[in-house]
C-alpha cells in the first residue's frame, strides 16, 4: 500500500490510474493521499515525498505531538518503501477500487436488510459514482481492416463448411467459426435426421474436413450415432442390423464425436466440453431443454427468459470458441401440419432465440393425408432469418427418413 502513496507522486503514474478510491486507503495513509492529489493539480509535476510532507505539515499545524511523530514514521516509511511501475500500479488502483465497491455494496446490502434503507436508489447511485475507478486508460477496441481487398476475401470465411443439399447452399453457402445456427421444427419431422444429413451425407461437413461433435438429450445416444451411420452408408437401420450391408470407408468416424447431455450437465457442461475439444461444429439436440446453472436459473424465473438467456450463452459459446453451433428448438402446435412457417411458431421465448441466431431454418411437413399408408416425404426449409447471405425464402426438399438423408 505504502508502495502505491508513493508512485501517486510520479506525474506519469498519478495520470494514468484515473480517480483515485481515497476511502479506500488507512486512515493515516489516507490524508497523505489527499495531500499528494492536493499538490498534483496545483504543481502538475513529478513531485518528492519530501515535498509532499512539507505540504502536509503546513496544512496541518493542529498535529499533537505523538500524531506528528507517528506521520513522521509514515513519511520515512514510504521514502524507503520499494518503486512501482505504471503497470503495477494501475493493477493496485483497479484492486483498490474493486474492494472498496464491494464494501460499500455490503455496507447498503445490510442496511436494506436492517429496513434502515427501503430504495435501491442508493445503490444506484453508487455503481454512477464508482463506475470511472474500473475504465482504463486505453481503449479495447482496434478496429478492423478496412482494405477493400482484405473485405473482400473475408467473406469467404462465412462459407467454411458448406451445406449439402445443394438448393439450400444455393441460398445460403454455409457456416463458419462463430456462426449460431437455430433449427425448429415440429416432432417427427426430420430434425435429427436434418444434422445427421448434413455432416455424414455426401459431401457433408465429415467429407469437408469438420469435426463435428453432437450432444443430445431428447434422444439416446446409440440412436442418433445410428441414423448418423444410416446417413454416412446410405442403408437403413433395418439393413446395417440384419448384416444385409457393408461398411466401408464412408463412415469417418474419427472426427465424430456423440454423447448425451445430462440435466446437471447443462450450459456449463457444454462450455467445459467446447474448451476441452475444440471441434469445427457442435449440434445441440435439443437446446431448449439445457439448463442453466441454478444460480441462474431460480424458480421465480419465467421460462421464457431462462431459454433467452440459455441462447445468448449458447451464441456466446459459439463466438468464444470458434465453433459453429446448431441448436436444435421445438415450434409450437401451430406449426403442426404446415409448410409456410415464421419466428412466432417458436416455443416459448420467440424473440430470445431469434436476436441470437445467425440463421434460422424452420423445417415444415405436410399433413398426413387420411388414408395414407406412410407420411409425404417433402419437407420445406424455411429461411426465417439470415444475417449469413441475407437471403429469406422457403426451400422444398425431399427426406428419406429410412436412411436419414435429405436432397433435393
Amino acid at each position: 500500500m505504502l508502495e502505491l502513496v508513493k508512485a501517486l507522486c510520479n506525474k506519469d503514474i498519478y495520470d494514468s490510474v484515473g480517480n483515485i478510491p481515497v476511502t479506500a486507503f488507512d486512515k493515516e495513509p489516507k490524508r497523505i493521499v489527499e495531500a499528494i492529489i492536493s499538490a498534483q493539480d496545483t504543481y502538475n509535476k513529478d513531485l518528492q515525498i519530501s515535498e509532499i510532507e512539507t505540504l502536509f505539515y503546513s496544512s496541518n499545524s493542529s498535529l499533537t505531538k505523538a500524531q506528528e511523530d507517528s506521520y513522521k514514521l509514515l513519511f520515512a516509511k514510504i521514502k524507503q518503501s520499494d518503486d512501482i511501475n505504471i503497470d503495477v500500479a494501475k493493477d493496485a488502483m483497479q484492486s483498490l477500487w474493486r474492494q472498496e465497491v464491494g464494501r460499500k455494496v455490503s455496507e447498503l446490502g445490510f442496511s436494506l436488510m436492517e429496513g434502515q434503507v427501503l430504495s435501491l436508489d442508493p445503490l444506484a447511485k453508487l455503481v454512477d459514482d464508482y463506475a470511472s475507478g474500473f475504465v482504463t486508460d486505453a481503449s479495447p477496441f482496434s478496429g478492423i481492416d478496412l482494405d477493400p481487398q482484405n473485405l473482400i476475401k473475408s467473406l469467404d470465411i462465412q462459407t467454411k463448411w458448406a451445406f449439402n443439399v445443394s438448393s439450400l447452399a444455393e441460398k445460403v453457402s454455409g457456416v463458419s467459426a462463430g456462426h449460431f445456427v437455430v433449427i425448429g421444427s415440429r416432432p417427427e419431422t426430420g430434425k435429427t435426421s436434418s444434422h445427421a444429413s448434413f455432416a455424414m451425407g455426401p459431401n457433408g461437413w465429415i467429407e469437408q474436413g469438420a469435426t463435428v461433435h453432437v450432444l443430445c438429450n431428447e434422444e439416446p445416444p446409440n440412436r442418433v450415432a445410428m441414423r448418423y451411420l444410416s446417413s454416412a452408408t446410405n442403408q437403413s437401420q433395418d439393413q446395417l442390423a440384419e448384416g444385409e450391408s457393408k461398411i466401408n470407408g464412408e463412415w469417418k468416424k474419427e472426427r465424430l464425436f456423440i454423447d448425451r447431455i445430462e440435466e446437471e450437465d447443462g450450459i456449463d457442461g457444454i462450455e467445459a466440453h467446447l474448451k476441452e475439444h475444440r471441434p469445427d461444429i457442435l449440434v445441440i439436440d435439443m437446446l431448449d431443454k439445457v439448463t442453466l446453472p441454478s444460480s441462474v436459473a431460480s424458480g421465480s424465473i419465467p421460462q421464457h427468459e431462462k431459454l433467452r438467456e440459455v441462447y445468448r450463452r449458447t451464441r456466446d459459446l459459439a463466438t468464444r470458441y470458434s465453433c459453429s453451433i446448431f441448436g436444435y428448438s421445438q415450434l409450437s402446435a401451430d406449426a403442426e401440419g404446415r409448410v409456410n412457417l415464421n419466428l412466432s411458431m417458436m416455443e416459448n421465448s420467440r424473440t430470445g432465440k431469434a436476436s441470437e441466431a445467425d440463421l434460422m431454418i424452420l423445417i415444415g411437413k405436410y399433413a398426413m393425408i387420411e388414408g395414407a399408408s406412410e407420411n409425404d416425404p417433402r419437407r420445406v426449409f424455411n429461411i426465417a432469418k439470415n444475417k449469413i447471405s441475407g437471403w429469406h425464402g422457403q426451400i422444398n426438399v425431399m427426406l428419406d427418413g429410412r436412411v436419414a438423408r435429405y436432397d433435393d
